[in-house]
């Protein structure tokens, strides 16, 4: 009786090992499809923002090729902004200061050309990826020769103009060549949302009905 037992317990044991085996091997099977549901949402999540993203870039640009660019000016809540494009004042500002005794407004004029010119340089890339929270982040590589001659010789100023610009372009119209227009909001000093956009214009509208009575 005693050796019946004994040759028992190992059948035994390997049944309920293949019994764990088994609910494990479902487990996991529970596991993987779930993964690959949450997968393939997060895949048709992407495929939305994108499209949800194209769209909103579409109707900003449709609101500035129909007229939105001539009602905006300085003295009004949002402005056009075009993105790229270098602010020739600091230029002048440092050219006055380094050349007092010269014809510092053409110089100032002749170097802000050059760096319209290298800002565009779709050749160029004063750029480096770094890992911001989680996200891949796009900033200046300080370390390029071009940038520290330009800081060095006319200051933090001049310096921070371009890289803005460089910046703004990579976003906006990364093959370079020329700037692209964008809706501002001047007091926050950044990119007006769709909101505000719908705003400005729907004020716009009623302003022009009550003129018209």
């Amino acid at each position: 009786m005693k050796g019946k037992l004994q040759n028992q317990n190992p059948s035994g044991s390997d049944s309920n090992l293949n019994d764990q085996i088994a609910i494990l091997r479902d487990q996991l099977e529970e596991k993987t499809q779930a993964l690959q549901y949450l997968e393939s949402l997060n895949n048709t999540l992407t495929l939305k923002e994108s499209m949800s993203n194209q769209e909103l870039q579409d109707a900003r640009k449709e609101s500035i090729s129909q007229g939105l660019q001539d009602r905006l000016n300085s003295r009004t809540a949002l402005a056009i902004k075009r993105m790229g494009e270098l602010d020739r004042t600091p230029f002048l500002q440092a050219c006055s200061l380094k050349f007092p005794d010269a014809d510092w407004d053409d110089i100032s004029a002749k170097l802000c050309s050059k760096w319209e010119e290298n800002v565009k340089d779709p050749h160029w890339h004063p750029f480096r990826t770094i890992d911001y929270k989680g996200n891949l982040q796009v900033i200046i590589n300080e370390d390029d020769e071009k940038l520290k001659d330009l800081r060095n010789e006319y200051g933090e100023v001049v310096y921070e103009v371009v890289t803005n610009a460089l910046l703004e372009l990579n976003e906006y119209n990364p093959s370079g060549g020329y700037a692209v227009p964008e809706v501002w909001n001047v007091k926050e000093e950044r990119k007006a949302t769709m909101k505000e956009i719908i705003q400005y214009m729907m004020k716009q509208l009623k302003t022009r009905k009550r003129k018209s009575r």
